[in-house]
């Protein structure tokens, strides 16, 4: 099994990538959230868009999350927890490649993950997005793509996400966990795609811990959130 989890929203408490659009840039960035949502542009194209509109130096931006962004409580046992079971444990993140690598190296954690992302970069004309060494199957998204590669090997998915771009990759998904109240939680509940919802990763380890959700596993490859007096395994 691999875990995959969104980065903004999901591992830390707000979106870094919407903080800083809403505070560093002038015009509309949302409008390119709603093309998304609509279909009418991809995920790619609306990252492009959105971070092209930021224009200011690294430090700068880097300086603004470290006094707005925490972690979601049992992040660093999670990662613990995953290492010491031998569980690929890889960040898949429509975000800032930068900001991600700041805060984890913040909490020593940098090391102890793997960061699939856009690489970004910074200039005086907007941020610059390079998405050439993410895989490009045949899938709505790059975060779909990543989801459709690891499933191809035979390993089972557990996603963990918030956003509407985690939506595709967590329907392919063999275990499924949502932020609760999410819009991603949302668009979950409206489509009938059943996921456990949380509120910190600690709720993940007693899940994925647990024996009965093991046996689900072998037997139907499927989690749909309705597991009930798991049996926790300790993640230390």
């Amino acid at each position: 099994m691999e875990v995959v989890s969104d980065f903004d929203g999901t591992i830390v408490n707000i979106d870094t990538a919407e903080y800083l659009l809403e505070r560093f840039t002038d015009g509309d960035w949302r409008e390119y959230d709603d093309l998304f949502e609509r279909g009418e542009i991809s995920l790619e194209e609306c990252l492009r868009k959105q971070y092209g509109m930021i224009k200011e130096p690294k430090k700068k931006l880097l300086d603004a999350v470290d006094d707005v962004a925490s972690f979601r409580a049992g992040f660093d046992e999670f990662v613990a927890f995953c290492k010491k079971r031998g569980i690929s444990f890889t960040i898949l993140s429509a975000g800032l490649d930068f900001v991600i690598r700041h805060l984890l190296k913040l909490e020593n954690l940098e090391n102890e993950v793997v960061i699939l992302a856009p690489r970004s970069k910074t200039t005086s004309r907007g941020v610059v997005m390079d998405f050439s060494r993410l895989p490009h199957l045949p899938s709505p998204n790059f975060k779909s793509s990543v989801v459709q590669s690891i499933k191809a090997k035979g390993t089972r998915v557990a996603y963990i996400g918030d956003g509407l771009s985690d939506f595709e990759p967590i329907k392919q998904a063999d275990f499924r966990f949502v932020i609760k109240g999410s819009r991603l939680d949302t668009w979950c509940r409206k489509d009938g795609v059943k996921c456990r919802q949380i509120g910190s990763f600690g709720e993940v380890i007693r899940s994925l811990g647990s024996k009965r959700l093991l046996k689900s596993q072998a037997s139907t490859g499927q989690y749909t959130g309705q597991v009930e007096k798991d049996e926790p395994v300790s993640p230390t």
